[in-house]
């Protein structure tokens, strides 16, 4: 078998452009996948964000509404020691006026028999 130089010269350009081709769409086929990695890596990215500024939003009105009960507690218990100390003083004077009327005995809560 004898080669010539003139079969090199043909072979060696047709080898290298197949492997060009080749390695070409070897590494574009890797290429492609590691772009649809990325964009699906993307999404997932943009959604998590969504989802935090959601999460956000979400801890920033339950604040507001725990902060707006708490205003409205503390207000109810201020209301309810004022009504408590105007009621402790009312009842000494009804006290005095029942102490003071003849007949029958207080009622006290565990009166259970007929006077």
């Amino acid at each position: 078998m004898e080669i010539d130089i003139w079969m090199i010269a043909l072979a060696l350009p047709a080898l290298m452009a197949a492997t060009w081709i080749a390695s070409r769409w070897w590494y574009m086929r890797k290429v492609r996948a590691a772009q649809h990695r990325l964009l699906s890596l993307d999404g997932m990215h943009q959604s998590t964000l969504k989802l935090m500024a959601q999460a956000r939003k979400q801890i920033e009105d339950q604040q507001r509404v725990v902060s707006e009960y708490r205003r409205r507690l503390t207000t109810a218990e201020l209301a309810a020691r004022r009504a408590a100390s105007t009621v402790k003083q009312a009842p000494t004077a009804d006290a005095e006026e029942l102490a003071k009327a003849p007949g029958r005995p207080p009622v006290v809560w565990a009166d259970t028999q007929p006077l």
